[in-house]
């Protein structure tokens, strides 16, 4: 099936930056809340919760054409998600994430329960038409960069609170030492704290022993959340 017209379900910077990957392209693509007829493809691009992406995906799913693809850029629940929708073989997850510090982007395509090879092989297709990297993954809490890098930032919070280091320190020797782009503590910021300390006790629901740290908790109890409050390890100007 080839993907010609891309409706994208959501709002703000995410969905924009979306829209702008995919014109550049030359396929036709829109930002709707509301009307999701003759699309190929429709993304569902919330941040919000699994309840309001299911609220959204029952709007889409009375729209959309039978032959539709239906994805969700949520990091995870993509086999919960995919009940909401009437033909689940065409459902699948297709989670952005953007190098802060290049022009590239990955995209983990997630098999969920029922998705079809014939999904699967679509959505790569589109992946690899827009310029991104893909990966084909199953449906799994966090994922696989989420859930790797939210256990590197817990353990890090937990060495910084036993005062083993200073934030500073931990994030200089990981980027020096590992050669990553940013420290835990930085990445952690980029993330958002309340976004590393859902995937951990999402983690933790499914029997893994990943319980958020102390510290993390407290700084979603006072809003110092990373980039996009201004403050959480570091201090933004916004």
């Amino acid at each position: 099936m080839g993907i010609k017209n891309i409706i994208i379900a959501g709002e703000g910077e995410f969905a924009s930056r979306i829209k702008e990957l995919v014109s550049k392209v030359g396929l036709t693509v829109t930002i709707s809340s509301s009307s999701f007829v003759d699309a190929d493809m429709i993304i569902e691009a919330l941040s919000g919760t699994i309840a309001d992406r299911k609220h959204i995906l029952g709007i889409v799913n009375k729209q959309a054409n039978e032959n539709a693809i239906i994805t969700t850029s949520s990091p995870g629940n993509i086999t919960e998600l995919a009940a909401a929708v009437q033909h689940p073989k065409r459902f699948a997850g297709l989670h952005f994430t953007f190098n802060p510090f290049q022009d590239k982007f990955l995209i983990q395509i997630v098999n969920c329960l029922e998705t079809s090879k014939e999904t699967i092989d679509t959505c790569k297709q589109f992946v690899e038409k827009i310029g991104g990297t893909a990966v084909i993954v199953e449906d799994s809490p966090g994922l696989i960069l989420d859930r790797m890098m939210a256990l590197v930032i817990n353990e890090a919070a937990t060495m910084y609170a036993a005062k083993l280091a200073t934030i500073e320190d931990i994030d200089r020797i990981t980027k020096l030492c590992l050669n990553w782009p940013m420290g835990p503590f930085e990445f952690a910021d980029a993330i958002g704290i309340d976004t590393v300390v859902t995937t951990l006790n999402t983690l933790s629901q499914n029997g893994y022993q990943t319980t958020p740290c102390r510290l993390l908790k407290g700084m979603v109890a006072m809003g110092k959340l990373g980039k996009k409050m201004g403050r959480g390890f570091y201090t933004y100007n916004q």
